[in-house]
């Protein structure tokens, strides 16, 4: 999906970002639009409220009391039909009749709460499932992305878009439309009755109001450009906690704990100071907005003078201007609002509508349980341009049922060749191959689903043993969880942990050691049960007794499957079927071991320089 180069915009520019919103609340407008009535009755029950405690204080204490009223247009118009007939006899001020009309005002305010706790409710309700959908779109976005797109990313970037900047813009939308109905209403229906009671004095206020909004104007673009810098700013400090924690025994070393929290304090820092010049350009315009307002009062205090309003009706008017107040400042400050929600929809449908680098090409193969023939014809591909490739012109084939071995240095390209296969890249130039099908031509889960692997960088997650083995496939029964683990020698010292297959292995499995953590990992691999099985030095943290264990396990896993792996051992490459020698992204030589030691150079050089222990001890 390509992101538009440009689009009018209004508002700030969300009018695009609230169409697209407005996509995501589809599913629960019945609740949405349900919350934006309720919101508009609550606007307008402030007026009410105000009308009915004018009136029943009036009864009440003896004020005069006419239910004949001018209305703009309509001119005197008579209520009284309207109007309860006790009301209207002669004496009816008893103390029972007297505590049913006070009655009316807490039923009133009752209502109010009602109606304004219904609207935030609902209102809320969509926020929130709001929030979980894109937070899942976005999350579900993020792992779709190749390799290439997470080397160029920082963790904390992707976790702030996914939930901070997704949980902002459902809120501000929210609160925009909530706002949006129930402020203006709130506003407009207390300024159609101080027009029906007095339209000279609410003449003062609709020269006040405009004046209000001048601060917000003023301000806007400072607020924006400094929301941006903060959620950056936030990001960073998120990245210096991951970093810290997730490096935690290269920190202490080399007690680096004073250097971690300094640079942790002074992101912190530069945090709070933006969020105070946040807070300073936002607070200010309560302040600039009640002085504006008085300048109404004074003149309107100067008018009632003038014409001769006594003080009951004059602070009746000040009254619905103060009760006003909170309504004017929401309005003053929805501008702002808005730049919070321009600056975090813009983050999260940028992350949206950025393209993938992997994508399955429309009506992708969907594979069976395939064979496990890979085949690289001249294969290219570089990581960044202008540097070397990784591997170049590669053409190399791997048969099913066989075990093969990479050999090589650093950077001869057998990580990449594990990667391409993966595909977590693709090449620029040529084509792998699985059974015959170009690999960006399958579905990537059906594709990944062929392959196991045991990684060089062992992880698991923070959750049992059991779970981590069940990673391999969801749906194993812990019979079959207990099998591969058996395969892998890790069963015996499973079973001696406190909660046995229920144990936490701790965070990226620091409770276990390095030979139990890589069992583990090899269970999970064996438990995936696929045609292909991908080693990166899958015994490099095995004792040498289970070294062994997995060897002879290994002999009855290659059975109709192939296998690939890095290796530098000597014993596991005695193992494979055939081994392939690499160099600077090509193909040096293949062969068995016998017949490289004999004519090619630079495996017998690395076979005397990497395994001449092994080859003594032998």
């Amino acid at each position: 999906m390509e992101s538009s180069p440009q689009r009018p915009e209004s508002l700030g520019g969300v009018t695009e970002s609230y169409r697209r919103l407005f996509i995501f609340l589809m599913p629960y407008r019945r609740r949405f639009f349900g919350g934006l009535v309720t919101a508009l009755f609550a606007g307008l029950s402030s007026t009410v409220l105000m009308a009915v405690l004018t009136v029943v204080s009036k009864l009440v204490l003896g004020g005069e009391l006419s239910f004949v009223q001018k209305v703009p247009l309509l001119g005197p118009v008579d209520f009284t039909p309207w109007v309860p007939s006790w009301l209207l006899e002669g004496n009816w001020r008893t103390m029972g009749r007297v505590m049913a009309v006070c009655a009316l005002i807490p039923l009133f305010m009752a209502l109010r709460g009602l109606l304004d706790f219904l609207a935030n409710y609902q209102m809320t309700w969509v926020q929130q499932r709001l929030s979980l959908d894109l937070q899942r779109k976005v999350f579900a976005r993020i792992m779709g992305r190749s390799l290439e797109f997470f080397n160029k990313q920082r963790g904390s970037e992707l976790i702030q878009t996914a939930f901070g900047m997704t949980f902002t813009c459902a809120s501000t939308a929210m609160t925009l439309a909530q706002d949006l109905v129930r402020r203006p209403a709130a506003v407009i229906s207390t300024l159609v009755y101080l027009t029906v009671k007095d339209p000279v004095f609410m003449g003062f206020s609709l020269v006040v109001f405009p004046l209000c909004m001048l601060p917000v104007l003023i301000l806007r673009k400072k607020v924006r450009r400094t929301g941006k810098t903060e959620q950056e700013q936030a990001a960073k400090i998120s990245g210096i906690m991951m970093e810290s924690i997730a490096g935690i025994r290269v920190v202490k070393s080399h007690a680096r704990e004073s250097f971690e929290i300094e640079r942790f304090t002074g992101a912190a820092r530069d945090v709070n100071s933006t969020a105070m010049r946040i807070f300073r350009m936002v607070e200010i315009v309560g302040p600039l907005v009640e002085t504006t307002a008085s300048l109404g009062i004074a003149g309107g205090l100067v008018y009632c003078w003038w014409r001769g309003v006594g003080f009951d009706d004059f602070s009746f008017r000040v009254g619905l201007l103060v009760l006003l107040y909170p309504d004017v400042k929401a309005l003053s400050r929805m501008q702002m609002v808005v730049q919070r929600c321009r600056t975090a929809s813009e983050q999260v449908f940028k992350m949206l509508d950025e393209p993938s680098e992997i994508e399955d090409v429309p009506n992708a193969v969907k594979l069976g349980r395939s064979k496990g023939a890979l085949t690289f014809e001249d294969v290219t591909y570089t990581y960044r341009p202008g540097s070397a490739p990784a591997v170049k012109g590669l053409n190399l084939q791997f048969e099913p049922g066989k075990f093969y071995a990479l050999v090589g240095e650093s950077g001869a390209g057998k990580s990449t060749m594990m990667s391409l296969i993966l595909r977590f890249y693709d090449p620029q130039q040529g084509r792998v191959l699985l059974d015959g099908h170009d690999l960006r031509s399958i579905e990537q889960t059906s594709l990944r689903d062929q392959i196991g692997i045991v990684n060089q960088d062992l992880f698991l997650f923070h959750d049992t043993i059991e779970n981590n083995i069940r990673y391999g496939r969801l749906n194993a029964t812990l019979e079959e969880i207990r099998a591969a683990a058996q395969i892998a020698r890790a069963d015996d010292f499973i079973m001696n942990q406190p909660q046995g297959y229920g144990t936490m292995v701790g965070d990226k499995g620091c409770n276990l050691s390095g030979g139990q953590l890589q069992r583990v990992t090899i269970a999970r691999a064996i438990l995936r049960d696929s045609p292909i099985l991908l080693l990166d030095e899958a015994t490099s943290n095995l004792d040498t007794d289970t070294e062994q264990a997995f060897k002879d396990a290994l002999r009855v896993l290659r059975q109709g499957r192939t296998v690939v792996a890095i290796a530098h051992r000597f014993s596991t490459i005695l193992e494979a079927d055939q081994i392939v020698v690499m160099d600077q992204g090509g193909v040096v030589d293949r062969g068995t071991h016998a017949e490289l030691v004999e004519r090619c150079a630079m495996y017998e050089r690395l076979f005397r320089l990497q395994f001449a222990v092994v080859e003594t001890v032998a």
